[in-house]
């Protein structure tokens, strides 16, 4: 009996001394709490916390925002990218019509002003015949020529060959739709001419080179000097008269000192512009 009352006294002891520990826990939270709730009765406390966590996580509140945000700008600036490539592509394929527009608007009028230039020729040639060609090859050797296409029902015998510069030559071959023009500073060419200042007559010899041309056989003595101008005189009927062909250029003596040697630079340019008119002299 002894015993068991020392076991129950024991437990007494126990369960006292776990519920005075368990109150020495809880009193301090329950006065904290209303310590608490004092403060926040007197101060606001409770609101003030509230308005200070709410200024802490907004910006957490406004990461989605900014986030969707963010996509729509990065969206936005492939897509304004994609669109001013297309831009881009679109304007590049402008200019490149526009170019196309003006290199035909040039050739059309470069066309017209070697038209106008032409039909000049025309109207200092006897005007009985004529035919507009189209230069479709030029050669340099061995020989200096020039290939025109015509129509195949025009006939071209004869016929002396402008281009837009002046008179470049004369028919050499007349087969179908082809016309070969030996140009007239061809080696072997030999045309009849005059001194537009003092109306002496001459004959301008072809070196093979392109506007180099000279006089040969003219006394010491003749009235000829730098800068005056050459024109064709008629004479022989193969060119027809008073088409300018050069200018004197260099006066020399030959080597027995009696006869001049004249170099003369050439007007019209033989490989100038596309269209050749071939007309009777």
């Amino acid at each position: 009996m002894a015993k068991e009352h020392k076991q129950a006294v024991i437990a007494q002891k126990a369960i006292f001394t776990t519920g005075s520990m368990r109150l020495s826990r809880v009193v301090p939270s329950i006065l904290f709490a209303i310590l608490i709730l004092a403060a926040d009765v007197r101060f606001n406390v409770g609101e003030k916390v509230k308005i200070y966590v709410g200024f802490a996580t907004e910006p957490i509140i406004y990461i989605p925002q900014f986030v969707r945000g963010g996509w729509i700008s990065f969206s936005d600036y492939f897509e304004d990218r994609e669109i001013l490539q297309n831009e881009i592509l679109r304007l590049e394929k402008d200019v490149d019509d526009q170019r196309f527009n003006l290199i035909n608007y040039e050739r059309v009028l470069q066309e017209n002003i070697e038209l106008k230039k032409l039909l000049g020729y025309l109207e200092k040639t006897s005007k009985k015949e004529f035919i507009y060609g189209e230069i479709e090859e030029i050669n340099y050797a061995p020989k200096p020529s020039l290939t025109v296409g015509i129509d195949r029902s025009q006939k071209a015998d004869q016929m002396v060959a402008f281009n837009w510069t002046g008179l470049i030559g004369s028919v050499e071959l007349s087969a179908g739709s082809k016309v070969e023009i030996k140009p007239i500073f061809a080696e072997d060419s030999q045309i009849p001419i005059r001194n537009r200042r003092t109306n002496s007559n001459m004959i301008l010899v072809g070196t093979d080179m392109p506007q180099n041309f000279l006089i040969k056989g003219l006394k010491k003595n003749e009235d000829i000097v730098p800068g005056d101008k050459l024109v064709t005189s008629g004479l022989g009927k193969k060119y027809p008269k008073g088409i300018d062909v050069g200018i004197v250029n260099k006066i020399s003596a030959t080597s027995n000192n009696e006869f001049l040697e004249i170099e003369v630079l050439g007007t019209s340019e033989f490989s100038s512009g596309d269209q050749i008119l071939l007309t009777l002299p």
